[in-house]
């Protein structure tokens, strides 16, 4: 469980912290409303847990503020034991219960497990699975009564694992739930908590459950859990997907084998610089640029060389661009410096045949849909070595992905426009424009300031490192690239992006499309409909009555009303089989003032009618509690209109809706 804590005096900051980490919760602690409100905005949390006077925001202005928001997460405030106003005022401000101070902290934890159970969230007391236990009140792992030793990471891992079997986490969601926002780690700290977390298992004598789905996650499957057989003739999933692992494979063996033809005079020429370097060391007579071009050419080595499964050529080509640097080398360093290049001159070999390089992670789970609906990922690579771009196209585009290689990157904003990405890839050094400064550009224009940007560098230390973030980018890779590396961190920020758009697109309230983005859509599928010549009808139903309600029960109860409406909705169209999967996204809009509207292609009124009848019986059905107990149903006026019957543009058909229902 994650905890948002909000309370302005450190010591009681400092017991509650100690005491929730003991459950094994998650906090983040901020010592003001106003930090408070940005934490809650910014994040997913399980309760939140916060004082009435604080600094900067109030408690109970920050409850009404996330209420108005549509925020739902369950709020336990805490007040002084003779504060009755302060109650009375928190409870009707939308927060779900109060504790008094000082805090009784085995209360406080009765109260939190019950606010879990108000949410329909059922904490399991005891979490079994083929012969794996976890007991959460004792912090215990056993497996066949073996008992696992685990860090906290790593508890709070598989225990998200077994209240989940067969869910499907990416990284970034499992750094959502399992770090606090003050101490977020890169992705890759997922990948070394999941690979202790298998091993630990693997000790204890349990087979290997957590699956590695290529490009999109982690994911819990019990042994308990098998893939259901194929009938004979049949090809099963897992057959078609072994067989697109096979196929991108054999594409990016074949890619290498040309790429290392292709680039093997790239590659003499930047030896022979170097070996070049080596006598000007010994002399001692190294000018400026003459040690720019050696350093440059170690770093397009080190880049490189681990791409092509020459890995030993890498570590080799980082020491010689960090003895370059050294102004001038000594003695001792120049003679390192030879024995260096000679290794190196070794591990390329270059007069030999590259053999095929397999992908350093094991393809798995993943499934590439060519049709025409399969939408291409577009991503810029702005990168001045040649050879690295030709690598990186023949990694992305097997798995779909339409890669533009820019190697001048005075280029860049002059093809930006055009080629309009979904993600940039940069390199930190180029010799014209660093990848920092362009990224502090992207993010300066109003445009292109949300388009997702990963790094690409050989350099690792902790400046670079923070010049890149603090530039703004949202991911950095070290070279050499790791292609299944490469492919997973793309998907992962394309999935964040995609889950902000879309809730960019939807009402905070009732989850559906809001009326700029649904009235847009619902036009797009007239016109198809004027297009075809076919039947498009459209309901419309309004709530009634909704400022009665407000003044009887107060904004709480309206918010109710609107977010039930909006689940059932929902869940009820994306369960009727008539409806495509794309229904609930697609055809249904909130308009505000309790107006909804649910477009029909293809249906004349008669059928639509029909298939809307068991949702307009469920929603008069509904019963509603208000903050008093009183318990109120709300009416809705609803008709439906129909192309080309009642008009033939969106205008006209909310018109006459209105004079059948209304006037």
């Amino acid at each position: 469980m994650r905890i948002l804590l909000i309370e302005d005096d450190e010591v009681l900051t400092n017991i509650l912290i100690e005491s929730f980490k003991k459950q094994h919760y998650l906090v983040d602690a901020v010592n003001n409303g106003l930090q408070g409100w940005e934490y809650a905005q910014s994040a997913q949390y399980e309760i939140i847990l916060t004082d009435i006077g604080l600094p900067q925001l109030d408690g109970i202005s920050l409850c009404q503020k996330l209420r108005a928001e549509g925020n739902k997460t369950p709020i336990l405030m805490m007040t002084a034991k003779d504060a009755i106003n302060e109650r009375i005022l928190g409870l009707d401000a939308g927060a779900d219960d109060y504790l008094f101070k000082p805090l009784d902290l085995a209360e406080l934890h009765a109260r939190l497990r019950a606010l879990l159970r108000r949410r329909e969230v059922q904490p399991v007391t005891v979490l079994e699975m083929g012969g794996l236990r976890l007991d959460p009140s004792l912090g215990m792992v056993t497996y066949d009564d073996r008992l696992l030793k685990l860090t906290p990471k790593e508890y709070l891992l598989l225990e998200l694992f077994l209240r989940y079997p067969l869910r499907l986490f990416s990284r970034g969601h499992l750094l959502e739930h399992l770090w606090t926002v003050d101490d977020l780690p890169l992705e890759e700290s997922v990948k070394a908590h999941v690979k202790g977390l298998r091993q630990k298992l693997k000790q204890v004598g349990m087979p290997e459950s957590i699956e590695n789905v290529y490009g999109m996650g982690y994911r819990f499957k019990p042994p308990e859990f098998s893939i259901t057989e194929s009938k004979p003739g049949q090809i099963s999933l897992s057959d078609r997907q072994l067989e697109t692992e096979k196929t991108i494979e054999r594409q990016f063996d074949r890619s290498m084998v040309q790429l290392w033809q292709q680039y093997r005079g790239l590659m003499v020429q930047r030896l022979e610089v170097l070996q070049g370097a080596v006598s000007i060391a010994q002399a001692r007579t190294m000018s400026s640029s003459e040690r720019s071009a050696a350093v440059g050419a170690a770093h397009k080595l080190a880049g490189v060389l681990g791409m092509f499964g020459k890995d030993r050529g890498t570590r080799i080509s980082q020491d010689i661009e960090r003895l370059l640097e050294t102004e001038p080398p000594l003695r001792d360093e120049a003679i390192e410096l030879v024995e260096l290049v000679k290794r190196l001159s070794l591990v390329l070999n270059l007069d030999e045949t590259i053999t095929p390089i397999v992908s350093a992670t094991k393809v798995t789970n993943v499934t590439i849909d060519r049709g025409e609906t399969s939408p291409i990922t577009k991503i810029m690579v702005v990168d001045d070595d040649s050879c690295l771009l030709s690598f990186l196209s023949s990694i992305l585009e097997p798995w779909g992905m339409n890669m533009t290689g820019i190697d001048n990157p005075l280029m860049f904003w002059e093809l930006l426009g055009v080629i309009a990405p979904d993600l940039l890839i940069l390199d930190v050094e180029m010799p014209q424009m660093s990848g920092i400064d362009l990224c502090h550009s992207v993010r300066n224009d109003p445009q292109w300031q949300g388009l997702p940007i990963i790094f690409l560098t050989a350099r690792r230390d902790r400046d670079t490192i923070q010049q890149i973030f603090a530039a703004g980018a949202d991911d950095y890779l070290s070279k050499p690239v790791i292609d299944s590396e490469l492919v997973l961190r793309i998907n992962n920020r394309l999935e964040r992006t995609r889950l902000l758009q879309t809730f960019a697109t939807k009402d905070s309230l009732t989850g559906l499309l809001d009326r700029p983005h649904s009235q847009q859509r619902i036009e797009e599928l007239l016109q198809q409909a004027i297009r075809d010549n076919a039947p498009f009808s459209l309901a419309i139903l309004i709530l009634e009555d909704l400022d009665v309600t407000d003044c009887q029960y107060g904004y709480q109860a309206v918010n109710l009303v609107l977010q039930q409406w909006g689940h059932l909705l929902r869940s009820r169209s994306s369960s009727e089989r008539e409806f495509s999967s794309g229904f609930v996204d697609r055809l249904i809009g909130y308009w505000g003032n309790g107006e909804f509207m649910i477009a029909l292609p293809e249906m004349n009124k008669i059928e639509a009618e029909v298939r809307l009848e068991s949702i307009f019986l469920l929603l008069r059905q509904q019963v509603f509690i208000a903050l008093n107990g009183d318990r109120f149903q709300v009416n809705f006026r609803w008709g439906i209109v129909e192309y080309p019957t009642d008009g033939a543009t969106l205008q006209t058909l909310c018109r006459a809706w209105r004079e059948l229902v209304i006037d």
